[in-house]
């Protein structure tokens, strides 16, 4: 009876790493989906074409630059971005929460490297259009340094 209980703990040891070595692959793969998802861009540019005709042109939003991103504000920045879209969102009655769920995500996932950080309300006023191609510019930006697959 002891011999059968030791081969199964023997067959359950010999099996723990290749288990542990699975978890660990699946977790980066998780992480870097989130943080390299095409599946943000792609919500930016199906927001940017229902925008687009509605000719917004008295929707200003605070805009966050490139440059915020280059220089170690990307969460901050992201958090400004989503701030912004959730306000585009609601004032053009627009049905994409699935775009806001995306940016939170990811900027709980970044840190800024820089003690201060811009506030979101420091930054310039754009038109709509300007916004989302800013943000659209800036994800495929981290996309392009942080993931190994390409941007269309």
């Amino acid at each position: 009876m002891s011999g059968k209980r030791t081969e199964q703990h023997q067959c359950y040891m010999d099996l723990a790493p290749l288990f542990l070595y699975f978890v660990v692959v699946i977790m980066r793969q998780a992480k870097c989906h989130a943080l390299c998802s095409s599946e943000t861009v792609t919500e930016v540019k199906n927001l940017m074409a229902r925008i687009a005709k509605k000719e917004l042109y008295d929707c200003r939003l605070y805009t966050p630059t490139l440059n915020d991103y280059e220089q170690n504000c990307s969460r901050s920045m992201l958090t400004c971005f989503e701030k912004e879209v959730t306000v585009l969102i609601r004032e053009n009655k627009e049905v994409s929460f699935k775009l806001i769920r995306m940016l939170n995500q990811l900027a709980k996932q970044l840190q800024d490297k820089r003690l201060t950080c811009p506030a979101c309300e420091v930054y310039k006023e754009e038109q709509a259009n300007k916004f989302l191609a800013t943000l659209l510019k800036t994800l495929q930006k981290m996309n392009a340094n942080d993931c190994s697959f390409s941007q269309s």
